[in-house]
C-alpha cells in the first residue's frame, strides 16, 4: 500500500519539476545604438546584444533591474 503512494508521489515531482524549472527567468540591462537602456530577459536576447550589457551580469526579477536601471543608465 505505501509503495502505491510512493509511485505517486514520484510521478508528480516527476511532472511538477520541469514546470518550476521554466519560471527562473533572468533579466539584464542593454544599452542599444542609441544610447538607450533598457531591461530585457536574458534568454530573449541575442549575443550581439548582450555584448552592450550594463549592470549585473543578470537580475532575477524584472522589478530589481529597473531598480538598478535608474541608478545605471542616465537615459535623458
Amino acid at each position: 500500500m505505501t509503495l502505491k503512494y510512493v509511485v505517486a508521489a514520484a510521478l508528480v515531482l516527476g511532472f511538477a519539476a520541469p514546470a518550476s524549472a521554466d519560471d527562473t527567468s533572468q533579466f539584464v540591462i542593454i544599452k542599444d545604438a542609441n544610447k538607450h537602456c533598457r531591461v530585457v530577459e536574458k534568454k530573449l536576447v541575442s549575443d550581439d546584444e548582450l555584448g552592450m550589457q550594463v549592470g549585473k551580469q543578470a537580475y532575477p526579477s524584472m522589478d530589481e533591474a529597473n531598480i538598478d536601471l535608474k541608478v545605471v543608465c542616465d537615459n535623458s
